[in-house]
């Protein structure tokens, strides 16, 4: 008679966010099924809206972003309930859209949003890693489903996961698509980290670093690059649109972490 496996128990949160990474995890069918008989999930609201309070957790995943009070006490709770918090996808690792309004757009946002904008709460955006310790991330604006469901196979097995650190130019050329950077576009393939198939540039989209930086990039080389041949203003333009620009003044003011 086989042996009953022991479930390990798998908490899927999301804050704000448009819950994209989420339906990742959905659309991949069976996998997600076959998932399943390795977690026990006793919170994701695309299943089950009502949450458990007294459970603890061998894995929490965190998608979106703690832009209310709500969603930082929700975020801070369920770091002391879980044993490994990983954080899926843009919002949740670079601070995604939401953070465009750090630059220089915060007042004015709000005031074309809401009509009576002293009750809305407006706080600057930050990362999650900002408000809790992070055990992982995966990142993707959405998250890659191949990837998601392979992370998750090595947590079964407690193992620590490792992306692959390869720039999203690698697939892109492995792939034979146009180079938009030698066209004279903005893209930030050279120093973005791979994994996502390199999605955009198959559609002739440059990449807008949804996915942060890859160990070892070459972000000065990159940078001094595009301000040869781009005004300040479209280039930052670039860097937010999602998160990117304060992940990336980081790297040139801190020197990476020697191994």
């Amino acid at each position: 008679m086989r042996a009953k496996i022991k479930k390990k128990r798998l908490a899927i949160i999301g804050l704000t966010s448009c819950e994209g990474c989420q339906f990742v995890l959905l659309d991949q069918g069976q996998k997600f099924l076959d998932l399943l008989q390795h977690f026990e999930v006793d919170e994701f609201r695309l299943i089950e809206d009502k949450p458990m309070l007294d459970i603890k957790y061998d894995l929490c995943l965190i998608e979106g972003n703690p832009v209310t009070k709500e969603n930082l006490k929700l975020l801070r709770e369920m770091r002391q309930r879980s044993k490994l918090l990983v954080v899926l996808g843009n919002c949740a690792a670079l601070g995604g859209v939401w953070e465009l309004k750090n630059y220089g757009l915060k007042k004015k946002t709000i005031k074309y949003v809401y009509k009576n904008q002293l009750r809305v709460e407006n706080p600057d955006i930050k990362e999650v890693e900002n408000f809790v310790k992070v055990d992982f991330v995966i990142p993707g604006c959405p998250v890659t489903g191949d990837e998601l469901m392979e992370v998750l196979q090595q947590l079964i097995n407690n193992r620590r996961p490792k992306l692959p650190q390869n720039p999203v130019c690698h697939e892109c050329q492995n792939n034979g698509y146009d180079c938009l950077l030698q066209q004279g576009q903005i893209c930030l393939g050279p120093i973005t980290l791979g994994g996502c198939h390199a999605v955009c540039l198959k559609s002739k989209q440059a990449c807008w670093g949804c996915r942060g930086l890859f160990e070892g990039a070459a972000v000065k080389n990159l940078l001094a690059h595009l301000e040869q041949n781009f005004t300040e203003q479209e280039i930052n333009h670039v860097l937010e649109i999602f998160g990117a620009r304060d992940s990336i003044n980081k790297a040139l003011i801190v020197p990476p972490k020697k191994k």
